[in-house]
């Protein structure tokens, strides 16, 4: 198993979008690995879906904040069967956190209010073939 592969079954990174100034802001996540892709939920009306809507190229880091670093492009989804999806990830991934947050994200999810953000990763992908946690 290769090194972003070990951490990125730490289930958090650090996502960095860019500001309009350039500047790389980096937030703490929880996140799961599909088919390859960094995927994690966000409010939809956070500054991270803002700014990726005006410029998709992000860089990860996976596991800490100076772990291995993946560059890629994001892209926001809505769609209700890929937000709930990512709500059962977070269950495994974060059992007793949820406990505490599920209620929460479960409202926004129903509301409309969450969002999923995909993370394609540049070629060579090094997560290619990974998905974890398994649904």
């Amino acid at each position: 198993m290769s090194p972003h592969q070990q951490a990125a079954r730490r289930h958090r990174m650090w996502f960095g979008s860019y500001k309009r100034s350039g500047e790389l802001k980096k937030v703490q996540v929880w996140c799961f690995v599909k088919d390859g892709n960094l995927e994690f939920l966000t409010p939809a009306d956070s500054f991270k879906v803002s700014r990726i809507r005006r410029n998709p190229s992000v860089v990860c880091y996976l596991g800490s904040e100076s772990g291995p670093q993946v560059r890629g492009r994001a892209e926001v989804l809505s769609d209700a069967n890929e937000i709930w999806r990512g709500y059962r990830a977070y269950w495994k991934t974060h059992p007793v956190l949820m406990l505490i947050l599920a209620r929460t994200i479960r409202k926004k999810i129903e509301r409309g209010k969450q969002v999923m953000i995909r993370v394609l990763p540049a070629e060579p992908n090094p997560l290619a073939g990974m998905s974890d946690p398994q649904l």
